[in-house]
């Protein structure tokens, strides 16, 4: 990109991401934590990341990456960040979402 993406700072929100998710998982493995908190829980963990590794996006153009229609390094880095932050969303989400239409069938 124009600027840089700083793979430390990256790196390290994936790392708290995956570390709360992990223990909230544990917690509810151990039946410690209701399970329809512990998705909550697993979401806000997922969101916090995610937009943060938007933000460690410096000084490049991500909707102008997101919009370019030839192959570059600035386009590829564009959408592989929204990818990531949409599946880092959306899995734990659509989880979160199911769980309570299971729970309100039952």
């Amino acid at each position: 990109m124009s600027g840089y993406v700083n793979l430390v700072e990256i790196g390290w929100f994936l790392f708290i991401g995956l570390l709360f998710m992990g223990l909230n998982l544990f917690l509810m493995s151990r039946q410690l934590l209701r399970t329809r908190y512990g998705m909550l829980s697993i979401l806000g963990a997922s969101v916090w990341p995610a937009l943060m590794i938007v933000l460690s996006v410096q000084g490049g153009s991500v909707l102008g990456g997101l919009t370019e229609r030839a192959l570059t390094l600035e386009s590829t880095l564009a959408w592989s960040v929204v990818v990531a932050t949409t599946l880092m969303v959306c899995i734990p989400g659509i989880t979160l979402i199911r769980r309570m239409i299971q729970l309100a069938r039952s």
